[in-house]
């Protein structure tokens, strides 16, 4: 997950939680006010009343039952008992009015002095009393209606406030992240803009004295680092390869010389003729890495042609077979779109004969008949060349590997190579912005696909 997701998200979730844990303390704290409140209403109910029983002797049990009945302060559904030191109830305000309470509560209310609680929908408060020497138990019991209808009000409008802050709070998390991690977006695109091509290019800085200016400015003080070594490491190739090319040069020229001495013996030209192709040898692989460097030297390819791949394909053809008389090529030209064939890519002729001529060579000496077969193929975006021969192929499980240089697959062990070849096949290519990739369509088949895209680079 992203930062910018990542982190509006933890923000919320944090908040979201904090939120919650206020509501729920507003509202049992306001539920245990009402209780409190409800509970001194009772008691005072309950004093009252035994009071004016007890004390006031002109107030009998019905003058009181009145009182009751008629009082402003009246409760919802409100019931009033009272028992003496027998626990026989001496007043109760309606005939048929029933507190559940046996007679050990009531005996443990002389203990406790007031108990409370709740049964039902009623609030049960019972107080112990002692006027002139004698015990008295009040029993009250009542419906806080205007109360419960208070806390359940508050209860959904906590639930609503909640439900309203959590969405504003996400909402404003997310938009603050996106707007504040934007530059870092930034940041990340033009990091991914740069690749071998434009080492040179730098990532703006930002105005603002932040970490992302911060980060900016390492970033573009490591690129000025790789450049420099990148820059180094391909100019010592490049001049390896042409103070290397001159010696090889001479070296060929008096093996020739050497060899063409009628006198020597078959033995000693055998010699000669192996030293030779050891020597042709280097001087590929030095040629090879020149090319290298200058194709990455170049950077962007500049100057770029229509070039028709069939016909590049078949001058490669010729220069093989002139090397390798025993070379065969089956070749095909296939057509997927409703179009007339064009077969034209945009690049440099001499760069893609290189790399046609280096897949061609691999399809022959990898080949067990010293056939490779060819299929051009159109598409609506892209000219598809596959090349495939049969012969023994490479245990790898990751075939982009065959493409990195001096790297060679163990099907290679009695073909002579410096594993340089499809190497720079694949920066040619990259710099042609076509793709390759290896595959092994059936047994003992090795098949190189490669897709160039139509129009311009």
């Amino acid at each position: 997950m992203q930062l910018k997701h990542r982190f509006p998200l933890f923000f919320s979730f944090l908040f979201s939680v904090l939120l919650a844990i206020v509501m729920l303390t507003v509202y049992y704290l306001f539920s245990d006010f009402r209780k409190d409140e409800f509970r001194n209403r009772l008691a005072e109910k309950a004093k009252s009343a035994v009071k004016l029983l007890l004390e006031v002797k002109e107030v009998d049990r019905q003058l009181l039952r009145i009182f009751d009945t008629n009082s402003i302060n009246r409760l919802y559904n409100e019931k009033t008992i009272i028992f003496n030191d027998s626990l026989q109830v001496i007043y109760s305000s309606l005939d048929d009015a029933t507190i559940s309470w046996s007679k050990e509560e009531l005996e443990a209310l002389r203990k406790d002095e007031e108990v409370f609680r709740r049964s039902g929908d009623y609030d049960v408060l019972g107080i112990h009393y002692k006027f002139q020497g004698r015990d008295y138990y009040v029993l009250v019991s009542a419906e806080d209606k205007p109360g419960i209808r208070k806390l359940n009000y508050l209860k959904l409008i906590l639930i609503g406030a909640s439900i309203i802050g959590t969405a504003v709070i996400w909402l404003i998390a997310f938009v603050l992240s996106k707007k504040t991690l934007k530059p870092l977006d930034r940041l990340r695109l033009q990091m991914q803009d740069i690749t071998s091509r434009n080492l040179a290019v730098r990532v703006i800085e930002s105005k603002r004295n932040d970490e992302i200016k911060a980060l900016s400015h390492s970033f573009n003080q490591m690129l000025d680092r790789i450049d420099k070594a990148y820059k180094s490491q391909k100019e010592f190739t490049s001049n390896a390869s042409h103070e290397l090319r001159t010696p090889i040069a001479r070296i060929l020229m008096q093996l020739e010389n050497l060899s063409s001495d009628k006198e020597l013996s078959d033995h000693t030209k055998g010699v000669l003729k192996s030293i030779a192709e050891d020597a042709y040898q280097l001087s590929d692989i030095v040629t090879s890495l020149l090319l290298l460097s200058k194709t990455e030297e170049n950077g962007e390819m500049v100057g770029l042609q229509p070039v028709r791949m069939d016909e590049v394909i078949f001058q490669a053809a010729s220069l093989l077979s002139r090397s390798y008389p025993d070379f065969k090529l089956h070749f095909e030209i296939e057509n997927r779109t409703d179009h007339n064939l064009t077969m034209e890519v945009q690049g440099d002729e001499t760069l893609l004969k290189i790399a046609i001529l280096n897949v061609l060579k691999n399809g022959y000496a990898y080949s067990d008949d010293q056939v490779v077969r060819c299929i051009l193929e159109q598409t609506e975006s892209t000219i598809q060349l596959t090349i495939t021969n049969k012969g023994k192929v490479p245990e790898v499980t990751d075939t982009t590997k065959l493409f990195s240089t001096f790297t060679r697959g163990n099907n290679s062990s009695a073909i002579q190579g410096s594993g340089i070849g499809l190497s720079i096949v694949r920066r040619i290519l990259y710099y042609h912005k076509a793709t390759i990739v290896y595959n092994i369509p059936d047994h003992d088949t090795n098949q190189i696909v490669i897709n160039f895209p139509l129009g311009k680079i």
